[in-house]
């Protein structure tokens, strides 16, 4: 009967840590961090050239990796998308040095649009993910 037991709640975990295992990894992808197909394009076009490990500025590659925001911490990401609000309202980046010899990088209303939607959605992905 010990045998019996035993096999009976050896097997009975081992149900509940697959089902455990299955919600966690469905919950996960669900509130994963992403960025829109519009958003990429923005970032590749306009960000990606000085926030990257490939880019131009140490300075800027300091302040923001886009390659490394979707492994942040939550608490991390949260702050990076109020950046990225503060910034892109009050048209901060890219930095005007920069725009006066590259206009073409300056961003659109309708970017800045896109980047603030983005980040509000993502945002609350992130708090439901805290």
């Amino acid at each position: 009967m010990n045998k019996q037991l035993t096999l009976f709640l050896a097997l009975g975990m081992f149900f509940w840590m697959i089902q455990s295992c299955a919600t966690s990894s469905k919950t996960a992808s669900m509130e994963k961090f992403e960025y829109t197909a519009a958003v990429n394009s923005i970032v590749q076009d306009k960000c990606y050239g000085c926030h990257s490990a490939d880019g131009r500025s140490d300075k800027a590659k300091q302040a923001l990796m886009w390659d490394n925001v979707p492994t942040m911490t939550a608490d991390e990401q949260a702050h990076i998308l109020d950046e990225i609000m503060e910034v892109t309202s009050e048209r901060k980046m890219p930095p005007s040095r920069f725009v006066e010899s590259r206009p073409e990088k300056a961003l659109t209303d309708e970017e800045i649009a896109t980047f603030q939607k983005w980040a509000k959605d993502m945002m609350a992905v992130v708090e439901k993910s805290k």
